[in-house]
C-alpha cells in the first residue's frame, strides 16, 4: 500500500476559483453525499425538504452554490469560499466554507459547510489534511473559530470531526408544524419530563 501511495501524485490544497472545475465539483458532491448527510442547514436552505430527503432540484441548487463560491475570494471579503484537494489534475476532495461577515460574535468564525471526498481517498488522511489546511488558512486571516454540523445519523462524520478537535456545542431539534402533532404527556407545569 505504501508503494502505491509513493507513486501517486502529491496532494495539494488551495482555494478554487477555476470555473472550469464546476462540473467536476458538482459531480463530486452529488455522487458522494447520502441522505444521512442532511443536517439542519440543508433543511433550512434549498438542499433538502425533509430529514433524509434531498430536494428533486438538488443538482441545480448545488451547481448554483458552487458557481457562486468559485467566484469568491479573500481579497473581496466574500463570505463563501471553496477549497479543493487535488491529486495531479484530479479533484479528490472539496470543502465549502462560509465566513461570518457580520462580525457580531465575541470571536470571529467560519463554518465548514461541506467536506466531501472521493471514496477512493477516504481513510488516507486527505480529509484530515484538507480540514487542517482550511483551519490554517482561516487562522491566518484572523478567524478564531470553525463550526460545522453533521446529520444526526452521520456517525462516521461525527467521529471523524471529533477526532480532529471539534466538540459538540449544541443539539438541533426539529418539530414539523405542518402536520398533525401527537400530543405528548407532560409531567409538570414546566413541561419537564424528568
Amino acid at each position: 500500500m505504501k508503494n502505491a501511495q509513493a507513486n501517486s501524485p502529491a496532494i495539494s490544497f488551495d482555494w478554487c476559483h477555476d470555473a472550469s472545475a464546476e462540473d467536476a465539483l458538482c459531480q463530486l458532491y452529488l455522487d458522494n453525499v447520502s441522505a444521512d448527510y442532511i443536517s439542519h442547514s440543508e433543511l433550512q436552505g434549498e438542499r433538502a425538504d425533509a430529514p433524509g430527503n434531498w430536494r428533486a432540484d438538488l443538482p441545480e441548487v448545488i451547481r448554483g452554490e458552487i458557481r457562486a463560491a468559485l467566484s469568491h475570494d479573500w481579497a473581496h471579503g466574500d463570505s463563501t469560499l471553496l477549497a479543493v484537494a487535488t491529486s495531479g489534475e484530479a479533484i479528490v476532495g472539496m470543502a465549502l466554507v462560509s465566513i461570518d461577515t457580520r462580525q457580531r460574535a465575541s470571536k470571529s468564525f467560519a463554518a465548514l459547510d461541506d467536506l466531501v471526498l472521493l471514496p477512493s481517498v477516504r481513510g488516507s488522511g486527505i480529509g484530515s489534511q484538507l480540514v487542517e489546511w482550511v483551519a490554517s488558512e482561516l487562522r491566518g486571516h484572523g478567524i478564531a473559530r470553525l463550526f460545522l454540523e453533521c446529520g444526526a445519523h452521520n456517525l462516521t462524520a461525527q467521529q471523524f470531526f471529533q477526532g480532529r478537535g471539534f466538540k459538540q456545542v449544541s443539539v438541533v431539534m426539529l418539530r414539523e408544524l405542518d402536520t398533525v402533532a401527537v400530543s405528548a404527556a407532560v409531567d409538570d407545569k414546566d413541561g419537564d419530563r424528568g
